[in-house]
């Protein structure tokens, strides 16, 4: 690892200790939050030789606070507890940062690209006052644990992967699919690809998906009651959907749906996919995860308790919420790389094909899941794609400065939460939106508002960038990775 990139992991380490002054811990379950309450009465219970009951979901997350049930085991009070988590938080995201800079150093990425990069990484909510904020959460190890995939990939660290498939099933639902698809798709040295696309069979199995898909999709939403859609996480009087857009919400959701067909028909039909297709490496990281999910399902009572949030209909309310919510809570969660890692996809140049694999493997949770943290694992996948794309440079620059535009009311969250928190206000208030506007399926119908407009005012600047200086030399608007 280079110079840099520890120097990269030194300067996130600091900036997590300037956040935490700034955002202070959740005033709610004296720091602990909601689910992190929780999950602190289970490591206290585990640090006391008791086992945990009537809840699989959460216990099988508790893999990653093993630090804190041995803290506990020694007598280590709440707060104490609370507080190395952050500080945990801060030393695994910090390497995990670091490593992210060596693997996109390793992927031919200019060492100037990758830092920013990072610094954009830097300026995302999800990694950067989260881990702070509220960090009793399970999230954050995820997060780390990517980072960590990512880096043992572009080493050939093949083993390290398949244990990851194992262990990543532990930490959230869904996220062994990322060291997967990497095992799956070895690294190679000439591993970014411009996805070939013979556009007569692309058409043709796009179309054999996207009707049965359409018809499939358009009966399930007829059948979502409308209540539902418009009760979905209100909390006293406050709004989250609005059904009057309802029908904007069923087209956004069919146009998200054909891009995403679209990506796959192309993906399954390019040469690039089968030819990078490792068939050992797919069975050894498999037998890792179904070794695993046989443990995870023989080890917990799956039929009593909380297994889960009922997934599909949540994803349904949340993208019938309004048109395109989803993108627009991830384009406030993520930052704005998120849109243009999607975008690098759409047009398919220069991305390794592991990392396009398993970006498209989230498309569909990204397109009607407004939850953004469920899907952190993500993250670090769309900001590498972000680095290899043939963006310009005033691109990267501009996506650097709208992250941290949207990172800034970071700095009133304190407290104003503090006050929302004190005095009982619903999360749609304008003073719980600073926290719940970044939690998407809580995110008030102004706060998506406000979203939609910095998204378009994102959008709209890049492209007038990209038009107005696409004449100019490439030596000076181009980034050669």
């Amino acid at each position: 690892m280079s110079r840099i990139s520890v120097y990269c992991g030194l300067a996130v380490a600091f900036a997590f200790l300037i956040v935490h002054y700034i955002v202070g811990f959740i005033p709610v379950g004296e720091g602990a939050g909601w689910d992190g309450g929780v999950y602190v009465q289970y490591v206290e219970r585990l640090g006391q030789g008791l086992p945990i009951f009537g809840d699989p979901y959460r216990s099988i997350r508790m893999s990653g606070f093993l630090p804190l049930v041995v803290a506990s085991y020694l007598g280590a009070s709440k707060a104490v507890l609370i507080g190395l988590q952050a500080c945990l938080n801060a030393v695994m995201l910090s390497i995990g940062a670091a490593l992210l800079h060596d693997v996109m150093v390793r992927l031919n990425v200019r060492q100037a690209v990758a830092t920013l990069s990072v610094a954009i990484l830097s300026c995302s909510w999800l990694f950067l006052c989260m881990p702070m904020f509220y960090p009793v959460l399970s999230d954050h190890v995820a997060l780390a644990m990517v980072c960590f995939s990512l880096w043992s990939w572009v080493r050939s660290y093949k083993f390290t992967v398949y244990f990851l498939c194992a262990y990543c099933a532990w930490l959230m639902p869904g996220l062994f699919i990322i060291p997967l698809v990497l095992a799956a798709f070895p690294y190679r040295v000439d591993s970014l690809e411009t996805i070939s696309v013979n556009y007569k069979y692309t058409f043709s199995l796009f179309a054999l998906l996207a009707i049965p898909l359409t018809v499939l999709l358009l009966l399930t939403i007829y059948h979502v009651p409308l209540a539902a859609v418009a009760a979905h996480s209100v909390s006293i009087n406050g709004k989250t959907a609005s059904t009057d857009m309802i029908l904007l919400s069923a087209f956004s959701m069919l146009v998200s749906m054909y891009l995403i067909v679209w990506v796959g028909a192309r993906a399954a039909l390019d040469p690039a996919t089968w030819k990078s297709l490792s068939v050992p490496g797919l069975l050894v990281g498999a037998l890792f995860f179904v070794a695993s999910a046989t443990l995870m399902k023989v080890s917990f009572d799956w039929k009593t308790g909380f297994a889960g949030p009922p997934l599909l209909d949540y994803l349904l309310y949340q993208s019938l919420a309004a048109p395109f919510k989803p993108l627009v809570a991830h384009f406030i969660s993520f930052g704005p790389v998120i849109l243009l890692a999607i975008s690098a996809c759409l047009v398919g140049r220069r991305i390794p094909t592991a990392l396009q694999l398993v970006f498209l493997a989230f498309l569909p949770l990204l397109a009607f899941g407004s939850e953004s943290r469920q899907w952190i694992g993500v993250l670090p996948i769309a900001l590498v794609i972000f680095a290899v794309a043939d963006y310009a440079w005033r691109t990267r620059v501009w996506c650097l400065i709208f992250s941290a535009l949207v990172l800034l009311p970071a700095f009133w969250l304190k407290p104003t939460i503090s006050v929302a928190a004190s005095t009982g206000m619903g999360f749609q208030t304008f003073q719980w939106q600073f926290y719940f506007g970044r939690q998407g399926p809580w995110m008030s119908l102004t706060t998506y508002q406000v979203g939609v407009i910095a998204s378009l005012v994102f959008i709209s600047i890049a492209l007038f960038m990209h038009m107005y200086f696409r004449r100019a030399p490439d030596a000076l608007v181009i980034d050669k990775n």
